[in-house]
């Protein structure tokens, strides 16, 4: 279990909250905000792979029907109490997670995406139309109790109907008389206390019997129930008490139905927060061009071009500079270098990015990072200075770090900000020195920024520690905050001064005061960070040489293809060419024998003449035969390779060579080809799925939720999406989607008049911009 302090310190809320935002639902956003890390290794691969394949279907623009729902777990509780009543607000709400819950079933089950680990998800998800059907014949969509929802119901209100009517008939004479009558100013009707009331001017309220309910604020007007319609009115009121003690024993009747299935209303509700967060992730995936990592603990923990999540939403992917570095479990790196250099971001960077992964996240880092599966992440980062517990920050620090000590073991990451610091140099090194190596002998990974000369020197020294540091630019006297391995680094205390403004003269007389050793120690690592920064220019230049050179070998070997295949094409030209001169030639001779024959020429001549022609035609024949048999056995078919036949789109799989593999049987969707192999040309495995559509046609339990239409002329559509639909509405679905991008507009005005002439179709709109906008058409069927 990870501390939530070491949540708290690697701001790992924050990252929630950006995530958080992506959720639909209620109950998915509770999900994302309470995650913590995963405690399993497969269960976090697993919550991985679902991210990745709700990218995949995002990606291709498929957006599944999650709506907002709120949190019914309370709802869903009390409707297992015996005689307890939801409101018909609450079983709208209820009826809503149905239905939603039944979309999204059936989303997956149409998806083409395989999915199955998200499908795994989709298992608990409530489908039970029966039961919408149940609260629709009772509650409106506006959450008012239907007529008909129960005989004795529709009779009350039937019989409120009526005597309504005749009381509006008796109010209004009365109304008019009074009026006529002088004793009120307009002749009108309302209510007080759902009674019907006429308004009297005050001066003649003695002169009319009834009950005064009320007077104006000016006290000018009283409001009178007329004493011929009392009782009317106490009828009236006691048949809406009716009604309500109806309505309410028909929602006891509707909670109790919901009570015996509450179970797997609360499994579905789940399973809908699941499915939620887990496009959540997606959809910041994609924002911050993220990617799952490898769990490979047999290999270095490597981050490659990973970005701190904090800075890349405020700073964007150009302005925040990525972190690599790799390390073997059981090692120890020490950070050095300059103040404000980005030392800490390393730290923070590296422990935030694993608290993603651990669950189940994708990070903005390299597809090719491998993470391990760390048990315990530890950490001593901030200054823990406690004015309540009365200790200094130096007192703070070993105090966690006894704590870390204690807990440390070889499925640890501890990350160390600053170790040794708040005391004495030489004796913070010293502390720090033996933390570290104590570290080590647990088998810990660390990594451990500092400031200590003689940690330096330790890592340098002692097998299983490594130096690192962040680069500064010596030129511009600033950091540039990437992280070098293999080399420390200096604080440039005295080159960030000569940038400050102090004087030479200031600066030579401070270096007095250092030590001799820790000078030639600082003259080193400057000396180091000059060669290695000369050193990285040279590989720089070498990497673009060699990206010059492949570049001009790439196009040696298109243009040595060209000049193949040109010379290929002239060679077959030439040939034609000579044979059709020969046969023109024959035709020629041929002419001029019958001519000599006709003439009684000499029969020995002609066979001679004939011979001769014979000869050249043959052997420019076998010529071109030869180069064809070549370019045809230049081509090798195998068993269960993909061909297509010339000049045609009929693509199969071979199943069957001849011996001299002169022949072959293909298997083109379900049926069988036997055909030359002369006449095949090689095929990939994509094209055999457009071959395979020809001759196979699907049935209603492979309807696709989607219909794409790019490419399609306007006029030849309306046969195609009329199936579609159709098929749609037999197999029960209530919303698809049709892509047809936006182009002209033609192909999309198409869709939209045969979408209003569709009896199935119960409403359409355009998909949400960040979707798709109006490139795709979603169909809501009835």
């Amino acid at each position: 279990m990870i501390a939530t302090a070491v949540l708290q310190a690697l701001e790992f809320d924050k990252v929630l909250t950006f995530i958080a935002k992506y959720c639909i639902t209620a109950n998915g956003k509770k999900n994302i905000v309470s995650l913590l890390p995963l405690q399993n290794k497969i269960e976090i691969e697993n919550e991985g792979l679902r991210v990745t394949q709700a990218k995949e279907i995002l990606i291709q623009q498929c957006i599944p029907p999650i709506e907002y729902i709120p949190d019914l777990v309370e709802d869903l509780a009390i409707s297992g109490i015996e005689g307890s009543l939801l409101s018909a607000k609450k079983i709208l709400e209820i009826k809503r997670l149905a239905e939603i819950s039944r979309n999204i079933f059936q989303f997956f089950k149409s998806a083409q995406s395989e999915a199955s680990e998200l499908r795994e998800l989709t298992q608990n998800l409530f489908v039970d139309k029966v039961f919408e059907h149940l609260i629709d014949q009772v509650i409106t969509e506006t959450g008012e109790i239907k007529d008909k929802a129960s005989k004795k119901l529709y009779e009350i209100r039937q019989e409120i109907a009526e005597k309504q009517q005749d009381l509006n008939r008796i109010v209004q004479r009365i109304s008019k008389q009074f009026k006529e009558e002088d004793f009120t100013r307009e002749e009108f009707i309302t209510l007080r206390d759902g009674r019907m009331v006429i308004p009297v001017k005050a001066e003649h309220k003695r002169h009319i019997k009834g009950f005064i309910h009320s007077e104006s604020s000016t006290g000018q007007t009283v409001y009178i129930e007329p004493e011929e319609t009392l009782q009317m009115n106490n009828e009236i009121i006691s048949l809406q008490f009716a009604e309500k003690r109806e309505i309410e024993r028909i929602l006891k009747e509707v909670t109790k139905k919901i009570g015996t299935v509450r179970h797997p209303l609360l499994a579905s509700l789940k399973a809908l927060a699941q499915i939620d967060a887990v496009f959540a992730k997606a959809k910041y995936s994609i924002e911050m061009m993220g990617s799952f990592p490898t769990l490979l603990k047999d290999k270095p923990f490597f981050l490659q071009e990973g970005r701190h999540p904090i800075l890349l939403n405020k700073f964007g992917q150009g302005n925040t500079i990525p972190l690599t570095f790799s390390i073997t479990r059981g090692k120890i790196i020490v950070i050095t270098g300059p103040n404000a250099g980005g030392k800490t971001v390393v730290l923070k960077t590296t422990g935030l990015l694993l608290l993603m992964v651990l669950c189940g996240m994708h990070i903005p880092a390299h597809a090719d990072s491998n993470f391990h599966f760390f048990e315990k992440i530890l950490v001593d980062i901030g200054d823990k200075q406690s004015l309540e517990d009365d200790l200094s920050t130096f007192s703070s620090h070993i105090l966690n770090l006894k704590s870390i000590l204690e807990e440390a073991d070889e499925d640890s990451l501890i990350l160390l900000d600053e170790i040794g610091t708040g005391t004495e140099p030489s004796a913070g090194g010293a502390f720090a020195s033996a933390v570290l190596l104590s570290l080590k002998d647990k088998g810990a990974t660390v990594l451990s920024t500092t400031h200590h000369n003689s940690l330096k020197v330790l890592a340098h020294q002692t097998e299983g520690f490594e130096n690192a540091s962040m680069e500064f630019d010596l030129a511009a006297i600033k950091p540039t905050y990437r992280f070098k391995q293999g080399f420390p680094g200096s604080s440039y205390a005295f080159e960030i001064a000569k940038r400050i403004g102090f004087e030479d003269g200031f600066l030579n007389n401070a270096k007095k005061f250092l030590e001799n050793d820790q000078q030639k120690m600082e003259e080193m690592l400057l000396s180091l960070e000059e060669k290695s920064n000369a050193l990285n220019t040279q590989l720089q230049q070498i990497s673009l040489e060699n990206s010059r050179l492949a570049g001009l070998t790439g196009l040696y070997q298109q243009k040595n293809l060209q000049f193949e295949k040109e010379k290929k094409e002239i060679l077959k030209k030439t040939k034609q060419e000579a044979e059709s001169f020969l046969i023109s030639s024959k035709k020629t001779i041929e002419k001029t024998i019958k001519e000599i024959k006709e003439n009684k020429a000499d029969k020995e001549s002609i066979k001679i003449s004939r011979e001769t022609v014979a000869n050249l035609v043959g052997t420019v024949k076998d010529f071109v035969k030869e180069d064809v048999d070549l370019s045809q056995n230049s081509v090798n078919f195998e068993i269960d390779d993909y061909a297509q036949i010339k000049n045609t789109s009929t693509t199969g799989k071979i199943f069957e060579l001849s011996k001299d593999k002169k022949e072959a049987s293909i298997l083109v969707g379900s049926l069988k080809i036997q055909v030359k192999t002369s006449s095949l040309v090689h095929a990939n495995k994509e094209a055999i799925k457009v071959s395979e559509n020809i001759f196979y046609s699907p049935d209603t339990s492979e309807i696709k939720y989607r219909l794409d239409l790019r490419g399609e002329k306007p006029d030849q559509v309306e046969f195609e999406v009329v199936k579609f639909l159709d098929a749609a509405y037999s197999g029960n679905y209530v919303q698809v989607e049709i892509l047809h991008g936006k182009g002209t507009g033609a192909l999309k005005n198409m869709v939209k008049e045969i979408l209003k002439k569709h009896e199935g179709v119960k409403n359409f709109y355009f998909a949400p911009v960040e979707f798709g906008g109006e490139g795709i058409t979603i169909v809501e069927l009835k």
